[in-house]
């Protein structure tokens, strides 16, 4: 009679487990279809509540409710996605951010690799979004920072390090502004982004010749130099650097080096360059005379027209070289 009872029990409790697994598999089932219709509809977050849900549920259940629990997780990391491209549409920065590196979680415990690749191709992209945006407002710290981000993510990406050169310079730091521009053209010249390659070279063009032509106004020949040789180095082709620099080069009494950039620049002078054929006619004669080789000095400042040059001129060949 002991042994009817508890087989009794037995059945009775068997029977509670199979209605309440029946129930829980029926819960598994309506939070997939819920979750399904909220897709459908465009309700991004109420969708992802019931899939969750549903692989929630899907666990305690088992194997009964395991082809609901597959469906549901492939469909998870790819809503998240979509709900952070749906942040980023309203450009709330911060939220897009956070969005997608709950994206990236979502992707990694669901095994989702394309989504996750994706979400980590997109970081980058908004780090460099907030970057530009903190430079335009001229706030060059935060832009600096966000920029770092960008370039510890995507360190090929050139205009990263353009705005973060361009940053540096509005905060006056020569070193990190060329080091920053250099890795553009780098990364730049790497990646066929022949634009950020041009606009990195002409800003240090036009910064060190700046610098060269104030320190050549203040008679600091080393400080001049030290600039226009920079910017030949960046632009190999620059007659008006390299008519600077000979200039810079007669004043030191560096003869030949006078020479040398004279004859680079002619090469590469085209009719837009402010210098004029008299002034390196000029330098010549000047480079020449301080060699001894009056000969080669006369036949430059010979010449030379009218113009600025033509005093200077006439006053060597008549009176210190007494050229026939």
């Amino acid at each position: 009679m002991k042994c009817i009872k508890m087989l009794s029990i037995a059945m009775a409790l068997f029977g509670i487990t199979a209605v309440s697994s029946a129930q829980t598999i029926q819960e598994v089932v309506e939070a997939r279809n819920k979750g399904s219709e909220l897709m459908a509809a465009g309700d991004l977050d109420g969708a992802i509540a019931e899939l969750e849900k549903c692989v929630d549920l899907a666990k305690k259940v088992g194997e009964d409710a395991e082809e609901h629990q597959i469906v549901a997780e492939s469909a998870l990391p790819n809503l998240y996605m979509q709900k952070a491209t749906k942040i980023n549409a309203t450009r709330d920065f911060p939220a897009t951010l956070k969005a997608l590196e709950v994206a990236v979680a979502a992707a990694e415990k669901y095994n989702s690799p394309g989504i996750k690749e994706s979400a980590e191709k997109t970081i980058p992209q908004i780090y460099y979004a907030m970057g530009a945006a903190d430079f335009q407002a001229q706030k060059f710290n935060e832009a600096i920072q966000n920029l770092d981000q960008v370039i510890a993510r995507d360190p090929n990406m050139s205009m990263a390090y353009f705005i973060r050169g361009a940053s540096y310079q509005s905060l006056k730091d020569e070193a990190k502004m060329e080091e920053n521009y250099q890795l553009a053209i780098e990364k730049g010249t790497a990646n066929n982004d022949a634009a950020t390659v041009q606009r990195a070279k002409a800003q240090l063009v036009t910064y060190f010749n700046s610098a060269g032509t104030a320190a050549q106004g203040a008679k600091k020949w080393d400080d001049a130099i030290a600039a226009f040789s920079k910017t030949t180095g960046i632009d190999n082709q620059n007659s008006t650097a390299f008519y600077s620099l000979a200039v810079c080069h007669n004043e030191k009494k560096s003869w030949d080096n006078a020479i040398a950039n004279l004859e680079k620049a002619l090469e590469f002078r085209t009719d837009r360059d402010r210098w004029s054929l008299d002034g390196a006619h000029f330098q010549f004669g000047t480079a020449y005379a301080g060699k001894k080789d009056n000969g080669k000095a006369c036949e430059y400042f010979k010449k030379i027209g009218e113009g600025p040059f033509q005093a200077g001129a006439k006053y060597q060949i008549e009176t210190v070289l007494k050229c026939k």
